[in-house]
């Protein structure tokens, strides 16, 4: 993994757990509702998926381009992983 990468996932990843923690620190509090919670759920959720894509893309950089796949075809993942990202 690019070093870049990897910082970016990691800082990415706290973020995440500290928002799981605020989720948590909610539903102790017993005056929350469903709608806040799935709300920040999905948040967690969306944060996740994006992390996963900054994964993949990685992958497929460093895997493509060590295999020989031409500069094109690797842009043309990258850009399906944004697609599927979303």
């Amino acid at each position: 993994m690019q070093r870049e990468n990897k910082r970016e996932v990691i800082r990415r990843l706290k973020s995440v757990e500290g928002h799981v923690r605020g989720i948590v620190k909610m539903m102790e509090e017993e005056d929350v509702t469903y709608a806040e919670v799935v709300q920040q759920t999905n948040a967690v959720f969306s944060a996740v998926r994006r992390i996963n894509a900054l994964l993949l893309k990685d992958f497929i950089e460093e895997r493509a381009l060590s295999d020989g796949a031409s500069e094109e075809a690797v842009r043309e993942m990258l850009k399906a992983v944004d697609r599927v990202a979303r």
